[in-house]
């Protein structure tokens, strides 16, 4: 899905040159919109969805302002497990945003809609890591009336729509069929979309233009149920024979002298 991006971010766009660039086109307000219409769209028709973003900021910025649940890297455990659960199990939640965690270490087979806001540059691996997320047998479903959705939301004229052209040449490669769409019938008569005005929008770009280069950078891939306390293995140089666990051990051989032996009296008797 082609989203124009806003003139105020396409003008910052152009003019800076570090690592916010990334984060304006993730934070364009039309993709914004774009994404919030697909999610009441699909909500309404009691579809699963699933919204992935590798960058945090946006993660975090997406879920609060649709007031969905998300897991990225700082959530517990045990938030992650009642998130899972009840979008498993409660009809009255069928939207969640997940980030980069949620590429490896879970399974979701429930999900048959999934929205990517931000990606990994032109990952193919990640791609259909995704893609199957989605395409995962159903429970209780006919194959015939089976439909699943992939969205990719890309802002024009930027360089996402590059990545986006490899990841889609990987996915025709693989024998899918893939449409660019770039105007979503009905988001214009959809109400109360956020950031409809200019001065919603003025304000998110000051938050953007505000953010550190920290908050500009995907999140570093960990498993979705990985411990966040840090491992206390330390790595040192060693020889062949501490892999085998044999570093403080030594091999010594005892001689005992022959009157000192203990022997049993039986035995004693027996040789005489």
């Amino acid at each position: 899905v082609w989203c124009p991006m806003a003139p105020e971010f396409f003008r910052e766009y152009l003019a800076i040159k570090n690592r916010k660039r990334k984060l304006l086109c993730v934070m364009n307000p039309n993709k914004f919109r774009a994404c919030q219409f697909l999610v009441r769209y699909h909500e309404r028709r009691n579809d699963k969805v699933i919204v992935f973003s590798d960058n945090v900021f946006a993660l975090r910025h997406y879920a609060r302002k649709m007031d969905r649940p998300f897991i990225d890297g700082p959530t517990s455990q045990s938030e992650r497990l009642r998130i899972l659960q009840n979008f498993i199990h409660n009809p009255k939640l069928n939207c969640i945003f997940i980030s980069k965690v949620g590429d490896n270490s879970f399974d979701l087979p429930e999900a048959n809609v999934l929205i990517q806001v931000s990606s990994h540059g032109g990952s193919r691996r990640q791609e259909a890591q995704r893609l199957g997320r989605i395409l995962r047998a159903k429970k209780d479903s006919v194959a015939e009336e089976f439909n699943a959705y992939f969205y990719s939301l890309v802002s024009q004229d930027t360089q996402e729509m590059h990545y986006s052209t490899k990841r889609q040449r990987f996915l025709v490669n693989q024998g899918y069929s893939y449409k660019v769409v770039t105007k979503l019938v009905g988001l214009e008569e959809e109400q109360d979309l956020g950031y409809s005005t200019k001065r919603e929008q003025a304000e998110i770009l000051q938050k953007v233009l505000a953010a550190t280069e920290a908050d500009a950078e995907e999140e570093k891939a960990t498993g979705l149920f990985s411990s966040k306390s840090k491992s206390n293995v330390k790595r040192r140089v060693a020889s062949m024979a501490s892999m085998s666990g044999a570093d403080n051990m030594t091999y010594m051989e005892y001689s005992q002298s022959k009157t000192k032996q203990f022997k049993h009296p039986l035995f004693k008797k027996l040789r005489k």
